[in-house]
């Protein structure tokens, strides 16, 4: 299983797809998109919108990520360690993206290589993020609840997911 580096202390989970969409039609040029997120209130647009969900305070090292859907689990109960819920998530192009938070300093400098590209039939999506260790191994589990339309938004922005 290929783990990323937390980059700048967090992830982004994000739809690359929607996300070229959104910095086109309001015009954000650039390949710096992390002062979108941080100075003025794009990022917590393009949150909102299940464009991209950024995973903050996350312990500098390597992760493995997967993705459950609906009532499938990877990580038991017993093997969670933080866990946040309330987020939405929309693909477009059948694939989430995560990579380290840095890259979102250049997003130019995204490859296969620093990033972790996973399937997901197209749609909206309820979004619970479930962190803890597996078979030794740091894991986020980006657990999806299929919706028939956009779903209410009530992450919280601000969680952290430092765990041993």
């Amino acid at each position: 299983m290929k783990k990323i580096f937390s980059e700048l202390k967090g992830f982004v989970v994000f739809s690359p797809q929607l996300l070229a969409n959104y910095l086109q039609e309001n015009h954000l040029p650039g390949n710096n998109i992390l002062k979108y997120f941080v100075e003025n209130e794009h990022g917590d647009e393009i949150t909102k919108s299940g464009i991209a969900i950024p995973i903050i305070g996350v312990e500098e090292d390597y992760y493995v990520f997967r993705v459950s859907v609906n009532d499938e689990k990877i990580l038991n109960d017993d093997e969670v360690e933080v866990e946040s819920k309330g987020w939405i998530f929309q693909t477009a192009n059948n694939e989430v993206k995560i990579v380290g938070i840095g890259y979102l300093k250049d997003i130019a400098a995204i490859s296969e290589e620093n990033s972790v590209t996973l399937s997901l039939e197209n749609g909206w999506y309820s979004l619970k993020i479930r962190g803890g260790n597996k078979d030794g191994e740091r894991l986020f589990e980006l657990n999806m609840q299929k919706q028939d339309m956009y779903p209410a938004f009530s992450g919280d922005v601000t969680t952290e997911y430092y765990y041993g």
